[in-house]
């Protein structure tokens, strides 16, 4: 065995690694996004990260600190649509505000 027969390994170890890895965090996603209190805890995170609001602020360190928070929030946006994109029209609906009845007769 030459030691590029051995780096060779190595590369296909970490690869099979990586894919493990990525394997798990999607299914730990799928699992959070398919229930209710999954969802409600993402939609809330998103609306901390400020992902539907402008991060724009005069003052550039603000900004930054805003611009970081979103991209957290976009991050997860993007998981969201990329793993499991029929299920942020059920999570959007299920934190809809609820319309205020019409008290006018």
């Amino acid at each position: 065995m030459t030691d590029f027969d051995a780096l060779d390994d190595l590369q296909a170890e970490a690869d099979k690694a990586k894919k493990d890895a990525r394997k798990q965090e999607i299914a730990d996603f799928r699992w959070i996004m398919d229930d209710p209190r999954g969802r409600r805890f993402m939609w809330r995170l998103m609306g901390q990260c400020k992902v539907f609001e402008p991060s724009f602020n005069p003052h550039g360190g603000v900004m930054n600190f805003n611009e970081g928070q979103r991209n957290v929030g976009l991050f997860l946006l993007g998981e969201t649509n990329d793993l499991c994109p029929s299920m942020f029209p059920v999570m959007a609906a299920e934190n809809a505000p609820k319309p205020v009845e019409d008290e006018s007769n």
